[in-house]
């Protein structure tokens, strides 16, 4: 059996099932909610810990990584804002939920299950799970809470620095990074741990793949049987930026600065998975732009596994 076969049926395989598990109402939009909340809390600060741990870090790859990374961030945020005020016709809090879900990809749930299977994506991938996690939520949830006088006024510039400096320590707060890191500083300094220190570490590891991947088909599906499709407009014209423009400049970067195969192939994977769950969770907690974020969310799950799907045929026999 091809690896790409061995790759693809247990993930689309978690996926449906969740999706007809919903289907048959045996689990609601409470339920993936419920289930969210525990991985995102638990099962996967365990795994970015554990696959951080066990994974060496390359430091010239980092750089070149990273720096990619942020080049093609900061492109692809501009270019999904002026979209959203121009022509969208979005606030600039509003513009803020569509900036993060054209730039926020399904890391948690469906990347890193897939990172975790193919030999040496888990380390690359595991560090632009870390910018993801910092800048994009910073800047997402910057732009949300943004000021609302605009500039006008005499404290508007401390409302700014606040509004900022808040964004950034919410993001470094998130369990995901805070493990990750944690496997980071671990791998680092080669820190010894005990057999049943380590053994539980990977048991709980191992729960994060298959429920985040089951939680993803039930998301999706819960949006689309709950008609919670929202506004299409913002659909097209961010998901050309999320599912195409974003991981093909973040891939040609990562290529031009570090000239690894390995790098610039999860580099395009990273950026190119669809869009976040998370997204319609925060916009929601800032009640801004929920029904376009709905929309963009639903409709790039459904076309992004396609083009994951097709990234992957092409890439993994390679």
């Amino acid at each position: 059996m091809s690896p790409l076969v061995s790759l693809l049926v247990p993930l689309f395989g978690a996926i449906f099932l969740g999706a007809g598990c919903r289907a048959l109402n045996l689990f609601d939009g409470e339920d993936a909610r419920r289930m969210s909340r525990f991985v995102f809390m638990i099962a996967m600060p365990f795994a970015g810990f554990e696959f951080m741990r066990s994974s060496p870090v390359d430091g010239e790859i980092l750089v070149g990584l990273g720096a990619g990374y942020l080049l093609s961030l900061a492109a692809a945020s501009t270019a999904a804002f002026l979209i959203a005020r121009a022509f969208l016709g979005l606030t600039i809090r509003e513009a803020g939920a569509a900036v993060f879900s054209a730039t926020c990809g399904n890391a948690i749930f469906l990347g890193i299950p897939i990172a975790a299977s193919v030999e040496g994506w888990a380390s690359p991938f595991l560090i632009l799970v870390l910018f993801e996690g910092t800048v994009v939520f910073a800047i997402g949830s910057a732009l949300m809470t943004w000021p609302e006088e605009d500039g006008e006024g005499p404290s508007s510039l401390e409302n700014v620095l606040r509004t900022i400096r808040a964004a950034v320590v919410r993001a470094l707060k998130s369990p995901i990074v805070l493990g990750t890191l944690g496997g980071l500083v671990a791998q680092v300094t080669h820190l010894p741990l005990p057999e049943p220190v380590s053994g539980f570490l990977a048991f709980m590891a191992r729960t994060a793949g298959p429920v985040g991947l089951f939680v993803l088909g039930l998301s999706a599906a819960d949006l689309l049987l709950s008609r919670k499709v929202g506004e299409l407009k913002g659909a097209a014209l961010l998901l050309p930026i999320k599912l195409l423009a974003f991981p093909a400049l973040t891939a040609a970067l990562v290529w031009l600065f570090t000239s690894d195969p390995t790098a610039t192939a999860v580099a395009a994977l990273f950026t190119g998975l669809p869009p976040a769950v998370a997204s319609i969770v925060l916009s929601s907690v800032y009640r801004q732009w929920i029904a376009g974020v709905s929309g963009v969310v639903s409709i790039g799950t459904v076309l992004g596994l396609c083009t994951l799907a097709i990234y992957l045929f092409l890439v993994i026999p390679a």
